[in-house]
């Protein structure tokens, strides 16, 4: 076969989680050349602005949809969190990748302190809506404020005194090899429910280009595909975006599945939960919604809504 061209962004996590993919994608096809070919997105040229306000989710990976679409890549490797519920209909998620750690990190500047001991009015990091709930829920007098940057960035932000913790996904932690030394709390799924598909990765083709879609629907990982169906189908059933507080984790438990989804208010004063169990993960992501919305979800979102819309006008 010919050489195959592999999108990514040039972000170093970005690079550094493709290139652990194609490692394995080697290894099932050693006669396979690749090339790597870095992409800018929308979400890194404009990496300073608020996620909300330039698109939520999908505006990390629209740019390397256009060059799929377009036969300027072969395949396309993205963190399954970035992708919408719903993408271009020429496009297959072809491959989900087995999952790292779904959960996140709180990485603390003073080593030993936690959640729970952090200084009162403690200036914690993160642009997430759903961290944001999450962290006021157990700690009201946190002050949340936004970062944006690669890891890196926001690490050394911290270090220099902007903040006293900020939050990150512990995939993305693992991947660098950062878990080993830098200071950090793991938030258990019942402190800090993850965002939908956090810890897996996607590998993306058109739906035409059959062979590739073989190729790579080789290395999924069946019991991670089957998990992340049942929180992508939760989300879409919500409203499809993640422009408000909601997260979700699926696990295997019992030979079922297990789903717990939640949505909040930003001030954390409500975080509604719901788990159920299953073996269709599109009826128990559908199932979990459908209890919410019950609950009083859709009011929730009607008001992050018109909070955003606030927010931008001032």
């Amino acid at each position: 076969m010919k050489k195959l061209r592999v999108g990514t962004r040039g972000s170093k996590l970005a690079t550094t989680q493709t290139k652990q993919t194609l490692a394995v994608f080697q290894e099932h096809f050693p006669e396979v050349e690749v090339e790597l070919v870095k992409i800018k997105t929308k979400g890194d040229h404009l990496a300073t602005h608020n996620l909300q306000a330039i698109g939520g989710q999908g505006c990390f990976v629209r740019e390397l949809e256009y060059q799929l679409r377009e036969g300027e890549i072969d395949f396309a490797i993205h963190s399954l969190k970035d992708i919408p519920t719903t993408i271009h209909e020429e496009l297959a998620l072809a491959c989900i990748m087995k999952r790292h750690s779904p959960t996140d990190a709180l990485i603390i500047r003073e080593a030993g302190k936690t959640l729970e001991t952090l200084p009162k009015n403690a200036v914690v990091g993160t642009s997430s809506l759903r961290r944001k709930a999450h962290l006021l829920h157990v700690r009201p007098d946190f002050d949340i404020q936004p970062i944006r940057g690669n890891i890196d960035t926001r690490i050394r932000k911290m270090n220099e005194g902007q903040y006293d913790a900020i939050v990150l996904a512990l995939a993305g932690l693992e991947r660098l090899g950062l878990d080993q030394t830098v200071y950090h709390q793991e938030l258990s799924p019942e402190i800090m429910l993850p965002a939908i598909g956090q810890g897996a990765i996607a590998l993306e083709c058109r739906k035409d280009n059959t062979e590739i879609l073989q190729m790579l629907k080789k290395m999924e990982h069946l019991e991670t595909a089957i998990a992340v169906t049942a929180e992508r189908a939760f989300l879409n059933s919500m409203d499809g975006s993640c422009t408000f507080p909601v997260g979700a984790y699926c696990r295997q438990k019992n030979g079922s599945y297990e789903l717990t989804g939640m949505i909040g208010s930003e001030n954390g004063k409500i975080i509604l939960k719901e788990t159920l169990q299953g073996d269709d993960p599109v009826i128990l992501g559908r199932a979990v919604a459908d209890n919410l919305i019950k609950q009083g979800a859709i009011t929730l979102i009607e008001e992050c809504k018109n909070d955003q819309k606030e927010t931008f006008i001032h």
